[in-house]
C-alpha cells in the first residue's frame, strides 16, 4: 500500500485521493476505534473524527513517519476523546456488530464471534482486530500499539489459541491435518 501519491494530493485538497486514502485505511481505522469505544455507532463516529482531523493536520504529516501510524495515532486519541467525552451516555452492546461476521449472516454466527472475541484481553482484541480487519502486519500493529514486533506476534498467537481452544471445547472447531 504505497499511499505517497494520494497524501500529496491530499496536502493539494484533492477529493479523490481522500477517497483513495479512505478506502485504503478505513478497515484499518475501524478496527482501531471499536475495541476503545465498544460501539459500532460510537465507531462510525470516531472514525469520522479521524478523518477530518487527518484533513486538517496533513501538513504537518512527517512523510519520515509512516502514514499508517500517524493516522491511527489519530484515530487511536479520537476514539478515547469520544469516550471521555460520552461517559455518561449507556452503549447499548445489542447494537454492536461483529468484524468478523457480514451482515448477511445469521444472528448465531454473529453472536459466536462476540463471543470469541470477549474471551480476549483488550490487548489481544485490538491486535487480533488490527490484524484480521485491518489488514496490517505485525510490525504495523507493533509500532501502532508501541510495543516489540516479538510482543505482538506472540500474543496474536495467544489469542487465536485462546480462540481455538474454546472452539474445540465446545466442538465447533476441528484441527486439519495437511
Amino acid at each position: 500500500m504505497n499511499l505517497s501519491p494520494d497524501i500529496k494530493a491530499l496536502k493539494r485538497k484533492d477529493q479523490k485521493a481522500f477517497e483513495a486514502v479512505y478506502h485504503e485505511t478505513k478497515h484499518a481505522v475501524f478496527a482501531m476505534v471499536l475495541p476503545i469505544v465498544k460501539d459500532r455507532s460510537l465507531a462510525e463516529d470516531a472514525m469520522q473524527e479521524t478523518y477530518v482531523k487527518m484533513i486538517a493536520n496533513i501538513n504537518s504529516y512527517d512523510k519520515k513517519r509512516p502514514f499508517m501510524t500517524w493516522l491511527l495515532s489519530i484515530a487511536k486519541h479520537s476514539a478515547l476523546d469520544l469516550v471521555r467525552n460520552r461517559r455518561d451516555i449507556p452503549v447499548d452492546q445489542n447494537e454492536r456488530d461483529d468484524l468478523f461476521v457480514s451482515k448477511e449472516s445469521p444472528v448465531e454466527k454473529q453472536m459466536e464471534s462476540e463471543y470469541y472475541l470477549s474471551l480476549l484481553d483488550e490487548t489481544e482484541r485490538r491486535i487480533v482486530l488490527l490484524k484480521t480487519a485491518g489488514g496490517l502486519r505485525h510490525t504495523e500493529i507493533a509500532q501502532i500499539m508501541e510495543m516489540p514486533q516479538g510482543t505482538v506476534r506472540y500474543k496474536y498467537k495467544e489469542a487465536l489459541d485462546k480462540m481455538r481452544n474454546a472452539a474445540t471445547k465446545e466442538g465447533h472447531y476441528e484441527k486439519t491435518r495437511d
